[in-house]
């Protein structure tokens, strides 16, 4: 096992658990404690995990913009639910817009399913996934985000102010009870404004753990979007808005 792929099992543990000892994490990767210690003393360094006595702990779980592969393993049945659900609000000859969320991705993996559906997208990884289905894929290009295959800044923005859709699909990293959408990756917020601007139809995927404190960045509120898609019944916790989730 590599050095980042241990760094992202790691973080993918401490994702899940909030914590985890020393002991654990050997067994667990396989590894030796001096091996262990010298990931946490890295991760620690770079602000990603915070030291704790014989272990480590998660910084802020729902603020941390995680990396793609641990982001893609989170909650993954939630996100085929998501995904599955959303694909029902597209049409034969749509055009769709998403961004390069985890969450998207879940959709972007059954878009093949429908006819003749062009996809306007910031991610990097969304043709490779959608080669030879028949879908036509429109990537934005611009600088590639930091651990999350996502292309940002304003070559993406105004790549995407050049189509109009008719449904965008878009997630955050965290929904407040009061109905805020926020995440910690700023750059890709300011693409995700530009897509909510250029579309019909404004769908926000979100699995139901993703509910709980603010991020950095806020995108904007339950307001902006017309369709909010969770993998089981949420809109009570949101009497304003309770229409909105399917």
């Amino acid at each position: 096992m590599s050095l980042k792929e241990r760094e992202n099992a790691i973080l993918g543990i401490l994702s899940e658990n909030g914590q985890a000892t020393v002991e654990e994490l050997c067994r667990r990767l396989f590894v030796s404690q001096p091996t262990v210690r010298r990931d946490l003393s890295a991760l620690s360094e770079r602000g990603l995990i915070v030291r704790t006595h014989g272990g480590a702990r998660a910084r802020n779980a729902a603020g941390q913009n995680l990396p793609q592969e641990i982001r893609e393993r989170e909650h993954a049945a939630a996100k085929e639910i998501i995904g599955r659900k959303c694909l029902a609000l597209v049409r034969d000859g749509d055009t769709v817009m998403a961004d390069g969320s985890s969450t998207a991705l879940s959709l972007v993996r059954l878009l093949g399913e429908r006819k003749n559906i062009l996809l306007v997208t910031n991610s990097a990884k969304a043709p490779i996934i959608l080669a030879d289905t028949g879908v036509k894929v429109f990537v934005t290009g611009g600088e590639l985000a930091p651990n999350t295959y996502a292309y940002v800044g304003s070559t993406a923005e105004e790549m995407m102010r050049r189509f109009c859709a008719d449904v965008c699909f878009f997630s955050v990293r965290t929904l407040t009870e009061t109905g805020e959408l926020t995440d910690n990756a700023i750059a890709e917020n300011d693409v995700r404004r530009v897509m909510l601007s250029r579309s019909r139809r404004r769908v926000l995927m979100l699995d139901s753990e993703k509910i709980g404190t603010p991020c950095a960045s806020t995108l904007g509120t339950l307001a902006d979007v017309t369709d909010a898609v969770s993998e089981k019944e949420i809109g009570e916790r949101f009497p304003m808005y309770k229409g909105l989730f399917r």
